[in-house]
């Protein structure tokens, strides 16, 4: 789950690594897509969803993430399921394309390299894919903000102050900037820098940084901050206040720092909230809820070891297993039920065998006049040669 949580980290990370490479960013939607489609929607594209897995839009692709972290582990190829299965021998039943044949092995290179880059394009696009009208209840996605591009001179600042700045996505003006990876984290005088791309600023990472809440002002600035990382910061609920002018953001992690329900009432207003991360903050249950309750499409995540989360599984899965027991004892007398049945005809089988034993033994063992008279020739039937007559062997006798 941490892994997932820092997903965009990584992303950042990897992507930083492939330039320096001088690999070129590969384009989720000219490159990928194409293959996703040619390849995997006839079992994974809008008909058909095998295993919950839809490939054909990026909204589809963040879903089934959303359920399953390890369908694309962002930077990590080798442990990506998306991946592993095009590089599974071919006779190795969980191989894809299944009962087909391999993907070209330049295909197969494309989407290792996407993944490696950390699959950022999925991002992106994801603002601005909607295959379906949305709920009566959603609110409208927003498209991505058209912006001038940002100085070179501002951009040097931040990279100086040790902060890594790419595109969102291919010659896009759009920004995204961490301070995550840096040898030291973003402090106040590094967090200022911000200003000079306010306007780009799409992702921002300060993921560990020290930061202090004052020093954290210059956020109210970043109108068109859609992702932000905090996991991890200083950021108290004091420096939360400047994200209530954040309209635009989607995506908030607050992992691991100090934040309580005081905070949460400068997320109020920000309808275009989908993901929080609260894990192991000292955010309560009902707070966490409430806040999920009142912003349409929001998923907030207190994590899976958080008490009244661990109580709320476990009493689902007691539910589960209570009725599972309901079953098997219902079960249970019905074939008790069988079984006495079975007993009745097996008694009643043993005592006709025993019937006919004893009617067959007392067959074998007839009295001695019967078997003499048996013996008696027939009328007018002359005695054998050499043999008496039956009053003879009476006399004799």
């Amino acid at each position: 789950m941490l892994r997932h949580a820092l997903f965009l980290a990584a992303t950042i990370s990897t992507l930083s690594s492939a330039a320096a490479l001088g690999a070129d960013p590969v384009d989720f939607e000219k490159q990928i897509l194409p293959i996703f489609m040619e390849h995997c929607a006839g079992c994974h594209g809008e008909e058909k969803g095998a295993g919950k897995l839809r490939l054909h839009t990026v909204k589809t692709i963040q879903e089934k993430l959303a359920a399953d972290e390890h369908l694309i582990v962002a930077g990590k190829p080798d442990e990506s399921d998306i991946y592993k299965r095009l590089v599974l021998p071919t006779d190795d039943k969980k191989r894809m394309p299944k009962e087909a044949d391999p993907l070209p092995a330049e295909k197969i290179e494309l989407i290792r390299l996407w993944i490696e880059q950390g699959a950022t394009a999925i991002i992106a696009a994801a603002v601005t894919d909607n295959p379906a009208p949305p709920a009566a209840e959603m609110p409208q996605e927003l498209p991505l903000p058209e912006v001038a591009a940002a100085s070179e001179e501002a951009i040097g600042n931040l990279t100086a102050a040790g902060a890594q700045v790419l595109p969102l996505f291919a010659d896009s003006p759009l920004l995204q900037v961490s301070f995550a990876l840096g040898s030291e984290p973003a402090n106040d005088e590094s967090v200022a820098l911000l200003a000079g791309v306010a306007e780009q600023v799409y992702s921002l990472n300060l993921a560990g940084s020290k930061a202090t809440d004052a020093g954290l002002g210059v956020l109210a600035q970043l109108k068109n901050l859609a992702h932000l990382h905090l996991e991890n910061s200083t950021i108290t609920d004091a420096g939360m206040a400047h994200l209530a002018p954040l309209s635009s953001l989607q995506y908030l992690n607050l992992y691991g720092t100090s934040i309580t329900d005081a905070g949460l009432a400068s997320l109020d207003n920000l309808k275009h909230l989908r993901k929080i991360y609260f894990w192991q903050t000292k955010v309560s249950y009902d707070a966490a809820m409430a806040l999920e309750g009142k912003t349409p499409g929001l998923k907030v995540n207190l994590g899976f070891d958080h008490p009244v989360v661990v109580r709320n599984r476990l009493t689902k899965e007691l539910e589960r297993i209570t009725k599972q027991v309901e079953e098997s004892t219902a079960s249970e007398e019905k074939l008790s039920k069988q079984l006495e049945e079975v007993k009745k005809q097996k008694e009643a089988v043993q005592k006709r065998v025993e019937e006919i034993n004893k009617e067959l033994s007392e067959l074998d063992g007839k009295p001695a006049e019967q078997a003499a008279e048996a013996e008696k020739p027939a009328e007018g039937e002359k005695p054998a040669e050499g043999e008496k007559p039956a009053e003879e062997k009476k006399e004799d006798a």
